[in-house]
């Protein structure tokens, strides 16, 4: 029998694909504790112990995640601007500042990801349907009183956007 050193190092405490270092909890045990292993094992660059198949899934996840939030602003400033224009007389200081709000974090958005700038045709038209329903429910009228296409371009829409104004 050989225990040299070098097999020694292969032993059954070495972490696998799924798993937190030694102690055996699996990535879908207890996520933030997986997240907390793998930073570690990055600031100590311990590369071979980490999971790259769920930090890949991890990071393509969090791509994801900016898209969504991004076409969910989007879909809420249409929201308010339909509600607006479909029920002037129930415009209020709530529905303009929602307005706001929604140009604002799509501004932040889009400053923090410019590569979601690409996306914008598309994440609006999907947006614009979801904003066209919730209208449709929120105010109590016909789906069909709201143009069927989108009436508003987003780049016009924030090209004059001063958070500050």
């Amino acid at each position: 029998m050989n225990t040299s050193p070098a097999k020694k190092r292969v032993s059954v405490n070495k972490p696998t694909v799924g798993h937190l270092k030694s102690d055996g909890l699996a990535y879908e045990k207890d996520f933030y504790k997986w997240t907390r292993t793998q930073a570690n094992l990055l600031k100590t660059q311990e590369f071979e112990k980490l999971d790259i198949k769920h930090l890949m899934e991890e990071i393509e996840s969090l791509g994801n995640s900016e898209k969504r939030a991004l076409e969910s602003h989007i879909a809420n400033l249409f929201l308010h601007l339909l509600k607006i224009e479909h029920q002037p007389s129930m415009r209020s200081k709530s529905w303009d500042n929602f307005v706001k709000n929604a140009k604002f974090q799509i501004t932040k958005l889009l400053k923090a990801n410019p590569s979601l700038k690409s996306k914008l045709s598309q994440l609006s038209e999907d947006a614009y349907f979801t904003a066209r329903l919730n209208a449709s429910s929120e105010t109590g009228l016909d789906e069909n009183v709201f143009p069927i296409a989108c009436p508003w371009k987003i780049s016009d829409l924030l090209s004059n956007f001063n958070a500050k104004a």
